[in-house]
């Protein structure tokens, strides 16, 4: 046997144990949020009778908030916890909360307006109606009891990803040394854990949910949660300290009284809940933060690389413009008048240009090319994003989902984006191998322009469809599977080649704050998103009495506008690609 063969020690198949371990730990970590993701949505509108509009709410939130929170679960476990530690606390958190989401508590009961009440009934907010009134509204009564749970649940599940999401993908970059070979297929098989993990959830959790009652659907992504913990627990020791805290001694020094820093960092983790109940509960606030922090990030980021060449002495000028820049896109952000955005892009353009009249380097340009593409990221995702939304509720109201006499759950459709990359994902890392040997394969920013302009075009195979709507306004399955695809190779498209560009394009002090600029980019995307399914919203009593032809026009009107929006983008992004190409000065 030759040695090529023989696993060393600590090794199995060729690559360290510790690999299976995370990949195992993240694949039910993934199985427990997309199982609970694709049902979220539904199960407000159906079962607790959100309207569209709040319930879009919740998700735009919740979602902002789990792409958010993980840079600071990366921060506090690059600096004090080690990441082991971090992904034990956040995959309890995780497990705690998926058990919370299985209490449902009693469905929504609504009365239509006109209805004279047989009994008595007390509103939400502890008014009683008695009984032999005739109602002049609508009124609709929730378990309140059971909505605070469920917001509970959702802030375990949101403060645990931000502590167990980030570092378990560090862990599986540390078991491999900087110049190992064997790195890239490493990931490559952590990130198919990932997609397993989704693939497998969507399908199975959604089915459960809506076939046999939520809490079923909600308790087995908590079952998945709780078993990838127990992998972790069982084998951490694979991970041969590569996951442990940079100086262990400096959490047991005292933080307050018996209180070392170390249980100071969990306490503080618990108490960020009550923060995180409200904030899930108060989506505007969520997407204000997001936008502040986002602006403040991309300027400052850019007037870093401005002052990153001491020949060129300290620019006050250059600071002052930054400064008022900032501000006048934070009085966007928090007063929402779009003569503040526009003055913001003014200054934000005049800001660039005499970046380039009075501190043109390779550096300076490439920031300036990664914030454009960060930037158009945000409408790739909120395309994208549509999938737990809109298209859901879509899939759910409009589609005709019988397939040889089963039904299948609007939820499981989720399952695609999974499903596509499993199967293409290997595909296109060959396709852009092959297109680079002949010398054809596209500049970074067409890869981005090409994905925008796929995402667009899935909007436009369900506008096609609905050409094609039978007598009861029903659209079949393959325009949904179509979109999905279109929607699937436009991501392959963009995101392994943009998260590989901001290490590449990032000046070296800043390739974190650079890379934390993306998520949270991606975090503002989630809830861009669900701002945009609210223009196809529907109350929860209308989606009820509603025809499928009526709800179709209304589905449609909405992704015709998305198909332009991302065909439209796409296009602008591969027009001015020799712009960012040059200004990544030889950067691929």
């Amino acid at each position: 046997m030759t040695t090529a063969t023989v696993s060393a020690p600590g090794e199995f198949l060729g690559h360290p144990k510790g690999l299976y371990v995370c990949f195992a730990t993240e694949l039910w970590e993934r199985f427990s949020f997309y199982g609970m993701k694709y049902l979220l949505l539904l199960y407000l509108t159906k079962y607790h009778l959100f309207t569209d509009m709040a319930g879009y709410d919740v998700l735009g939130a919740y979602a902002g908030l789990v792409y958010a929170l993980p840079l600071i679960g990366g921060l506090i476990a690059d600096r004090y916890l080690g990441m082991r530690k971090a992904v034990v606390f956040g995959a309890l958190l995780l497990t705690a909360g998926h058990a919370t989401m299985a209490y449902e508590g009693f469905q929504a009961l609504s009365y239509a307006a006109g209805t004279t009440l047989a009994e008595s009934i007390t509103l939400n907010d502890g008014t009683v109606i008695a009984a032999g009134t005739l109602l002049a509204e609508d009124v609709i009564i929730q378990d309140v009891v059971a909505l605070k749970v469920f917001f509970f649940a959702l802030a375990l599940i949101t403060v645990g990803v931000g502590f167990l999401k980030p570092n378990i993908s560090t862990i599986v970059g540390k078991l491999y040394a900087q110049d190992d070979p064997r790195r890239d297929s490493g990931f490559t098989i952590f990130y198919m854990g990932i997609n397993i993990g989704s693939f497998i959830a969507t399908l199975l959790c959604g089915w459960l949910g809506e076939t046999y009652g939520w809490s079923y659907g909600f308790g087995a992504a908590g079952i998945g949660m709780l078993l990838g913990l127990i992998t972790f627990l069982k084998f951490q020791h694979t991970l041969q300290g590569h996951a442990e805290p940079a100086e262990p001694a400096r959490l047991k020094e005292t933080f307050l009284g018996p209180i070392n820093k170390e249980w100071a960092i969990y306490l503080g983790g618990i108490l960020s809940l009550s923060v995180v109940w409200l904030l899930v509960q108060h989506e505007p606030v969520v997407h204000v933060a997001q936008n502040s922090l986002l602006i403040v990030a991309i300027v400052g980021i850019i007037l870093y690389s401005m002052l990153h060449q001491p020949e060129k002495g300290q620019d006050w000028l250059a600071i002052g413009v930054a400064i008022a820049t900032m501000v006048l896109g934070l009085m966007w952000a928090f007063l929402g008048d779009d003569t503040w955005l526009g003055l913001m892009l003014l200054a934000l353009v005049a800001f660039i240009t005499y970046g380039f009249k009075s501190h043109n380097s390779a550096e300076y340009g490439r920031t300036v090319v990664l914030m454009v593409m960060i930037v158009s990221t945000i409408v790739f995702w909120s395309l994208f994003e549509q999938s737990a939304g809109s298209m859901t509720l879509y899939a759910d109201r409009v589609l005709d989902r019988e397939v040889g006499g089963t039904e299948v759950r609007a939820s499981m459709f989720g399952s695609l984006n999974a499903g596509f990359i499993m199967l293409l994902a290997i595909p296109f890392a060959a396709l852009w191998i092959w297109l680079a040997k002949r010398g054809w394969e596209p500049s970074t920013p067409v890869k981005f322009g090409l994905g925008i302009l796929q995402a667009g075009l899935g909007f436009g195979a369900l506008v096609i469809g609905a050409q094609f709507a039978d007598d009861a306004g029903k659209v079949a399955i393959i325009w949904l599977v179509l979109a999905y695809l279109l929607h699937t190779t436009g991501e392959l498209c963009l995101s392994p080649v943009g998260l590989s560009a901001v290490t590449k394009l990032s000046i070296n002090k800043v390739v974190g704050v650079s890379m934390g600029t993306w998520f949270l980019a991606t975090a503002l995307s989630e809830t861009v998103a669900t701002r945009i399914g609210k223009m196809a919203a529907i109350d929860t009593s209308g989606a009820e009495t509603a025809d499928a032809a009526s709800l179709l026009v209304t589905y449609t009107s909405l992704y015709e506008f998305l198909m332009w929006i991302g065909i439209g983008v796409g296009i602008f992004m591969i027009v001015i690609s020799p712009i960012l190409k040059k200004g990544m000065h030889g950067v691929r």
